[in-house]
């Protein structure tokens, strides 16, 4: 059951807190994603709408892929002395996924939280606070909180937070075919409809814009497919030499899993990218395994059927190491 009172009560809290502050910043994890970084987009217009002046603040900018969101107008980068009085942490909860700005969190005199994630132990403090794992993503949750402020924005506002909305939604449901899917990503997507969004140039923007180059390093990194299991298990991945060669940077690599995910017969899908030498990022899908188990024992985090972390060693030890963790892990219950 999803705490729909939450949301109002967070809303509040949050805009009672915001008249008080001098300096505002909206940030989220590490690599942002199309649920993280648009939600951050869409709450910035929102609260410029109510008369507040905030920062968008991330951990780089290798953000192209939003430019049909004018992001480059909207974020900066940390600087490592940026200093906040409010610090709003949207689609994560917890330390661990802030590197650098971990510092100008912990300097902030409050912080908010709002996240889907499934709660690790580690919850950093924060004045308020709403997490709620079943939401279908963060968008969905932010649309819950200020739903009338939204209403009341000019026609030109209401479509650019509607297009940051609706993004989350192509991110964290793969197109509405990801088991999240749910009546609340539909009704949601019905909403920014209504605000006068296009929903099939979103989709063509955001899930289909990519370049020659990035397809031929897709097809390098589809031709790594290993199949483990009788065919259930399928582990892809990617080097820093495909991005050198194709002379692109790790943005190329978002939502690959996608291309893989549901082929017939695989249950569960794990792609390594490396990010230096003897370190990879894992991103794990399973219809059956809870991959965030494994990915909270390597420092990680996410949902229960999709979930990454970093793991130290050569390729063939980390694919090794995590094909023992699947072997092992808890089967979902079906």
């Amino acid at each position: 059951m999803i705490n729909l009172s939450k949301a109002k009560q967070c809303a509040q809290t949050l805009l009672e807190e915001i008249s008080q502050a001098r300096t505002v910043c909206l940030t989220t994890h590490v690599n942002p994603d199309g649920d993280g970084l648009c939600s951050c987009l869409a709450l910035k217009r929102i609260l410029q709408h109510q008369g507040y002046e905030v920062d968008i603040v991330t951990d780089d900018l290798s953000l192209e892929r939003y430019s049909f969101l004018q992001v480059f107008d909207h974020v900066k980068p940390y600087d490592g002395k940026m200093r906040y009085d409010l610090v709003f942490m949207i689609d994560l909860h917890d330390s661990t996924r802030l590197d650098a700005r971990l510092e100008m969190v912990s300097q902030a005199r409050h912080v908010f939280v709002i996240d889907h994630h499934e709660v690790r132990n580690d919850l950093i403090d924060c004045t308020c606070c709403w997490i709620e794992p079943k939401a279908v993503s963060t968008g969905w949750m932010l649309h819950e909180m200020f739903r009338d402020e939204i209403r009341q924005l000019k026609s030109e506002d209401k479509i650019y937070v509607g297009n940051c909305l609706y993004t989350t939604l192509l991110n964290d449901t793969n197109n509405f075919v990801n088991a999240n899917t749910d009546s609340h990503a539909f009704e949601l997507a019905a909403e920014t409809c209504g605000y006068g969004i296009n929903p099939s140039e979103l989709y063509r923007l955001y899930m289909t814009s990519r370049t020659p180059v990035e397809m031929r390093l897709l097809g390098q990194v589809l031709s790594t497919i290993e199949l483990h299991d009788k065919g259930h298990i399928l582990f892809v991945d990617s080097s820093l030499d495909m991005l050198e060669m194709n002379n692109l940077d790790k943005e190329a690599t978002s939502n690959l899993t996608r291309w893989v995910q549901d082929l017939k017969g695989v249950d569960s899908v794990v792609y390594f990218r490396e990010e230096s030498v003897g370190l990879y990022r894992l991103s794990m899908r399973s219809k059956i395994y809870n991959v965030n188990s494994i990915a909270i024992k390597y420092g990680g985090g996410g949902h229960l059927q999709a979930s990454g972390c970093m793991m130290k060693g050569s390729l063939p030890e980390v694919k090794r190491i995590t094909l023992d963790e699947l072997h092992n892990a808890e089967r979902l219950a079906q």
